[in-house]
């Protein structure tokens, strides 16, 4: 299944994810007569109500390749959940996973959830998020080296912007990865550095899918695939 949902590294345009954080969207999303505007869909199983079951998420499937997040509450998770309860939620919904996205200071004690889905052929994305700052461009590159460690295919980093000065953070690191790498913004330069960062190599785009968006700064998916076509890459 990975490879119905692999991004290239440094390629124009990313793939555009459409993520869903609600229940009523994600049925939209598993009607076969239903065009997405995307080319993959997030769900966020953590925005989901806790008396959906796993099962009941199994039960529809969707055209589209499927990202499974649980977001830990630490890192903008909707719902607050005990660390063995999200791990076995994970494992449970691998099976109908093309990708995953867990934390990367949560993938220590997460070897069963990396191991399993290596062994399934679903794609691991390890991911950060720093909602109050951009933090240093060394920083973020160890961080990316421990997540590949772990076993990582792809990192995906997203952190507040203030200045010019950050959005260029992100852009050295685009150029200094080692390997596929997502970047994107939040706060007031959010929505236009997501663009920059997808025309410099940034492997995934995440607009949002239904009315609600499941970042800052995060664009329509169908806004996100209008404005990459009017665009060129830059690296």
């Amino acid at each position: 299944m990975k490879e119905n949902f692999l991004p290239s590294p440094r390629t124009f345009p990313p793939i555009v994810v459409g993520s869903v954080c609600d229940w009523e969207t994600w049925l939209d999303c598993t009607n076969p007569t239903r065009i997405l505007p995307c080319q993959a869909v997030e769900l966020r199983v953590d925005a989901l109500a806790d008396s959906v079951r796993a099962e009941d998420i199994l039960a529809y499937r969707c055209e589209k390749p499927l990202l499974i997040t649980i977001r830990h509450a630490d890192e903008g998770g909707r719902r607050i959940m005990a660390e063995d309860a999200r791990r076995a939620l994970m494992l449970q919904l691998l099976s109908g996973a093309n990708a995953i996205d867990w934390e990367i200071r949560h993938l220590e004690g997460a070897e069963d959830i990396i191991n399993t889905a290596h062994n399934l052929g679903v794609y691991m994305i390890a991911s950060y998020h720093d909602f109050n700052k951009t933090p240093s461009l060394e920083h973020l590159l160890e961080r990316e080296a421990y997540a590949r460690s772990k076993g990582a295919d792809m990192v995906k980093f997203a952190f507040h912007l203030e200045s010019a000065e950050d959005v260029l953070i992100g852009i050295e690191l685009l150029r200094r990865s080692s390997g596929a790498v997502a970047v994107m913004g939040m706060g007031p330069l959010g929505p236009a550095s997501r663009m920059v960062y997808s025309q410099m190599g940034s492997g995934l785009i995440y607009g949002y899918l239904g009315e609600t968006p499941t970042a800052p700064g995060q664009w329509p998916t169908k806004l996100c695939c209008e404005v990459l076509d009017q665009l060129l890459p830059l690296a």
